[in-house]
């Protein structure tokens, strides 16, 4: 009974309040197509988190097949909070999967289901020398934000498998390779492990990874490409976001990779447009979900962005452990873009073509 009235009163903290909004810094750092901006917060929590990459690396944790697609169990085999991020990657098994939810594991928790898709098509058997039945590493996540509307939004598998062939096709277009691993050709996790396309990827985190150096107060960023706002991250502490800074940047870049024109020179946008972009999220239709036994997402939809904000109901407070942002400009409503180029060309087409000054 105390369970449940206190996650009544949690409930009612969220839909009293809006969803503390960390500052963006003035400072725009660029490389080629990609922006990124830094977002700052005073207002953090002390929680401590392993990452699922940390978890795995330290075999505290047994991610494992069922013998479905649409679901693994994960065992913490610490006394660590775990944190699973929504579009964390996980190698092996019989089809390599991408989480489709954020979730905080209990410490010593058994068994706890966990909603996953296939960014790996066809196969279901062992590849090389991996386990078919565990994961292995957690290194990349989900490579643009029109795989993480897929997954988290309309939560479609073949919207999922329609989005990893668009990276790839885009991907490899752009380097001039084929991005495609000849040991699984669907699969993302392998294409991201393509020595050419992390060749270009590696020029880009280089050029904008001293942005996130001391900076202790930085609790996620966002990132504009071709001078439209893509995606915007943040966390409920520094120390999280640290862990999983390089990641996001990664990903950043691989969006950037595929997206990239050669025609299109652009002015970067205002710190205050950024804000703007977040406030006008928040404002969105609102939509709660039990996603998990201690776990609570908020979801907020305009016509221009879809947020989401992960609570850890255990916890009991109301700030989010993870909040992300998606731009859904240029996507229609429900519908993912499934041709490639063609389609994504068009859109780039009606941004103007400008010179940094």
């Amino acid at each position: 009974m105390k369970k449940y009235l206190l996650l009544s009163l949690l409930i009612a903290a969220i839909a009293t309040q809006l969803c503390a909004q960390p500052t963006v810094n003035n400072k725009v750092y660029s490389y080629k197509n990609l922006s990124i901006y830094l977002l700052e917060s005073n207002d953090q929590s002390s929680n401590e988190y392993l990452t699922l990459a940390e978890a795995m690396k330290q075999s505290k944790i047994e991610l494992k097949e069922i013998g479905t697609v649409s679901e693994l169990s994960v065992d913490n085999l610490s006394n660590n909070h775990v944190f699973i991020m929504a579009g964390d990657i996980v190698k092996g098994g019989k089809q390599d999967r991408t989480i489709g939810i954020d979730l905080v594991l209990k410490p010593s928790a058994k068994k706890v289901p966990l909603k996953s898709f296939c960014v790996e098509r066809s196969r279901w058997s062992q590849r090389g020398g991996e386990s078919l039945a565990n994961f292995s590493t957690s290194a990349q996540t989900l490579s643009n934000r029109n795989l993480k509307i897929a997954a988290r939004e309309k939560k479609d598998q073949s919207s999922v498998w329609a989005e990893v062939s668009a990276y790839q096709t885009n991907a490899g277009a752009n380097v001039k390779a084929d991005v495609k691993s000849k040991q699984s050709a669907t699969s993302l996790q392998l294409t991201l492990e393509n020595k050419e396309l992390r060749t270009t990827v590696q020029d880009y985190i280089k050029a904008l990874q001293p942005a996130f150096d001391n900076n202790k107060n930085v609790v996620g960023f966002a990132f504009c490409i071709n001078g439209k706002v893509s995606t915007v991250e943040w966390f409920e502490n520094a120390q999280l976001f640290s862990k999983l800074q390089a990641k996001l940047l990664e990903a950043a870049a691989n969006e950037a990779v595929s997206e990239y024109r050669e025609d299109i020179a652009i002015d970067n946008l205002s710190a205050g447009s950024i804000t703007a972009f977040i406030k006008n999220a928040q404002a969105g239709n609102t939509e709660d979900s039990r996603i998990a036994d201690n776990m609570l997402e908020r979801k907020h939809k305009t016509d221009k962005s879809t947020m989401f904000s992960s609570y850890n109901t255990e916890m009991s407070t109301a700030r989010p452990v993870h909040v992300s942002i998606y731009s859904t400009e240029g996507i229609e409503s429900g519908q993912m873009q499934n041709q490639v180029p063609q389609d994504r060309i068009q859109l780039l087409n009606q941004v103007p073509i400008r010179r940094n000054r």
